[in-house]
């Protein structure tokens, strides 16, 4: 088919090179491709008008175009004679496993001055031992942000595997001229110390201007790797020469941390201290960072907490702490986050954390007040929390979400614990906690997740009664094999029953309540499986929202699918508008 039969709005597929007789014909070589949106970032805005598609499997085709294939396959001459075919239908561009040393450096350069007029995402890929900044790189960072070639381009991401860091450029990363003349100043100063030969001038040039995302691995294979990557950092928290808006560190340790701070706080790189706005000892850092990710290896050590505080990152929005606890440790000291509650975060907006405990409550409604998103969320394989020695309880997960009054997004992702004993039966404390009402509603919540604890559904329709705008709701079905243990006659059989005791009263309260105007939950996730959802319960519990539009089940056992399988079946035939699915 020809080009020009192709519809526009249909991305055309490119045709693979030829393969001899008796090889598999069609042969096409998959990459996975996510240039729109990064995993190792924690911070992915969508520019307007432009779609993002989360992950995206391929073959080498529109509307990615891989040119490492194309140059590995025929050289430049295949990379020139695809694009003259496919140029109008390709949105992204993606060069990666390339030697840049290699004449390839020189290669990349002449395909990028093809001209890609569709193209709005670029990603590069390379490795080079060659002391930074490259000369092919600096080469290419002209084309992308100042030549014609890519009149539509928003973005473009590059990824040195030396020193293990990946840069993502906005083109558009200042909205006002006053911006960019700021952005001229500061080029202008930067001393000798800093760009003593011009490649080095644009290298800190192009990043002052675009730079938007750093995720760095501290992994090193060597002391002067480390340098680099010390010196990298200080530049982007302590000076306006870099000044990304989000930072990622990997594979990230206390001592670290305490490295790059002292690091900055002594000057021992010798940075001028007047044009660069750098004044050393003085805590606040990063006045451009509002995203700070932190994927730790452990949360502390036999010297210090982390040294992450409000005094230090006065303007930071959006923290994330991932880590993997230490089976051989109790963490002594681990669950005080270091120097994170000692001051107010009053523009703290987003919050994640690996784990949480009822004495953080307190500290966290005391010192974060202004929070949209809250997110608990152990590493894989740590839900259960055994190895904290503080307890998570129902009453703590319930005072969040009432007391936190700018709260959107709430999620817990581990397992209710009680120090010192697990108890037989979570369902009981959600249950008590509930018996007590919260002091007053709030209608800010939009999500509530809390996929490990089990709630009947007495307790769903109850909590809902406090959070009367959640759209988006996730809980976990009770464990019917559970043994309810020394409790009062009333509260036994919680643990077998999936309604509730109480439910024809909760369920006549829920709807009054609502009668006026129904409650606005459209979505649910239910995990694990339950014999009751088979009897009128369930029917029964769909119909107190009368705006739900799917119903999703996790499984978390072979026998718990076979069963959901044939239950998604009969919810289906009894709701046809309820979009039933197993996740």
């Amino acid at each position: 088919m020809s080009q020009t039969e192709v519809p526009p709005s249909i991305a055309m597929p490119m045709p693979m090179p030829p393969v001899e007789e008796g090889t598999q014909s069609n042969r096409q070589l998959l990459r996975h491709t996510s240039l729109m949106r990064d995993k190792s970032l924690s911070f992915n805005p969508v520019p307007t008008g432009i779609t993002s598609a989360d992950e995206v499997y391929v073959p080498n085709c529109a509307p990615v175009f891989e040119v490492g294939y194309w140059m590995n396959y025929g050289n430049f001459s295949s990379v020139r004679q695809q694009h003259e075919e496919y140029k109008d239908h390709v949105h992204t561009l993606s060069i990666w496993n390339l030697p840049v040393e290699s004449a390839y450096g020189a290669d990349i350069a002449a395909c990028l001055n093809l001209g890609w007029p569709q193209v709005t995402h670029v990603s590069l890929e390379y490795s080079t031992w060659e002391p930074e900044p490259n000369r092919y790189s600096i080469a290419w960072h002209k084309i992308l942000c100042e030549s014609s070639a890519f009149p539509l381009l928003v973005d473009y991401r590059v990824w040195q595997m030396l020193p293990a860091r990946l840069e993502v450029f906005s083109i558009h990363k200042f909205k006002t001229e006053r911006d960019r003349n700021q952005a001229t100043d500061i080029i202008a100063q930067v001393p000798e110390l800093l760009a003593p030969t011009p490649a080095v001038q644009q290298f800190y040039e192009h990043r002052c201007r675009y730079l938007e995302h750093v995720v760095m691995s501290m992994d090193s294979v060597n002391r002067a790797e480390t340098f680099t990557k010390y010196r990298y950092l200080t530049l982007a928290l302590a000076t306006p020469v870099l000044a990304p808006r989000t930072l990622t560190i990997v594979n990230c340790r206390l001592k670290h941390i305490r490295a790059i701070l002292n690091c900055i706080d002594r000057n021992a790189l010798g940075l001028p201290t007047g044009p660069l706005h750098y004044q050393p000892g003085v805590l606040e850092l990063g006045r451009s960072l509002q995203h700070l990710h932190l994927k730790m290896a452990s949360l502390y050590d036999e010297l210090t907490g982390l040294p992450i505080s409000a005094a230090r990152f006065p303007d930071l929005s959006s923290l994330i702490i991932e880590h993997s606890p230490a089976l051989d440790n109790s963490l002594p000291d681990g669950e005080k986050f270091g120097q994170l509650w000692e001051t107010r975060w009053s523009g703290m907006k987003r919050l994640q954390l690996p784990f949480f405990s009822d004495l953080h409550a307190a500290l966290l409604v005391k010192f974060m007040p202004n929070l949209e998103i809250l997110s608990i969320i152990p590493a894989p394989g740590f839900e259960a929390g055994d190895e904290y020695p503080d307890s998570l309880s129902a009453a703590t997960v319930i005072k969040l979400a009432t007391q936190l009054h700018t709260l959107r997004h709430f999620e817990v992702r581990s397992m209710l614990r009680i120090k010192g004993k697990r108890p037989l039966n979570m369902a009981q404390q959600i249950y008590l906690a509930l018996k007590k009402p919260p002091v007053a509603a709030r209608p800010e919540l939009k999500l509530f997740a809390v996929p490990c604890v089990h709630m009947d559904f007495c307790s769903v329709v109850r909590m809902l009664t406090y959070l009367p705008s959640v759209e988006q709701l996730e809980f976990q079905l009770p464990d019917q094999y559970a043994v309810p243990g020394n409790m009062s006659p009333e509260v036994r059989s919680v643990a077998h029953n999936l309604a509730g005791l109480e439910w024809a009263e909760e369920k006549r309260k829920f709807g009054e309540a609502f009668a006026v105007k129904p409650h606005p939950l459209q979505s649910i996730i239910v995990t694990g499986y339950h014999p009751d959802l088979h009897s009128a319960a369930i029917t029964e519990f769909l119909g107190l929202f009368p705006d739900l539009e799917s119903l999703a089940f996790t499984a978390v056992s072979r026998e718990d699918q076979d069963n959901i399988d044939q239950l998604a079946g009969v919810l289906t035939a009894l709701n046809p508008d309820l979009n039933v699915s197993i996740v």
